[in-house]
């Protein structure tokens, strides 16, 4: 859907998504969270400690504790009814612990798909998938066996 053609509530849920990026991934603002998120909001992502708005919060503050000057910004967004995909890039400094990894002090940079459904203005649902493996590899993480990625391409196909 072009952006002419989008309704008021359809950019009132991008400009939600944008407050949650901004407030809570870009300056670490979790509690700015809380009028942006149904009451009864479902994470699908993995990864978060429980599938809900704590949970998401959690998680956000841990991952800025590992990229403490994270910068999301929006690269996409496609409209569909009361669903919004957004597709992200971020950069930031590793300087704490991720995953097993400590500190590194190197920069990365991440490609991130969120689609988030909205109710009543808020966001009520949540899939995300960021490339985890990426930053990873960019805060030098070895690589698998060859064996493993050899296993990993056959069951692709």
């Amino acid at each position: 859907m072009t952006q002419a053609n989008r309704t008021t509530g359809q950019e009132q849920n991008i400009e939600v998504f944008r407050k949650v990026v901004e407030q809570g991934f870009n300056l670490g603002n979790v509690t700015a969270l809380d009028d942006l998120f149904t009451a009864g909001f479902q994470e699908h992502q993995r990864g978060f400690p429980t599938p809900d708005l704590s949970g998401l919060k959690r998680g956000i503050q841990g991952l800025r504790r590992a990229l403490p000057d994270l910068r999301l910004r929006i690269a996409d967004t496609i409209v569909e009814g009361d669903k919004v995909c957004f597709r992200l890039v971020g950069e930031g400094t590793h300087q704490g612990p991720l995953g097993p990894l400590p500190g590194s002090g190197k920069r990365v940079t991440v490609d991130v798909v969120d689609v988030c459904r909205f109710h009543d203005g808020r966001i009520a649902e949540h899939w995300g998938v960021a490339d985890r493996m990426g930053i990873m590899e960019q805060v030098g993480m070895p690589q698998p066996p060859r064996w493993l990625m050899r296993l990993m391409m056959k069951r692709k196909s």
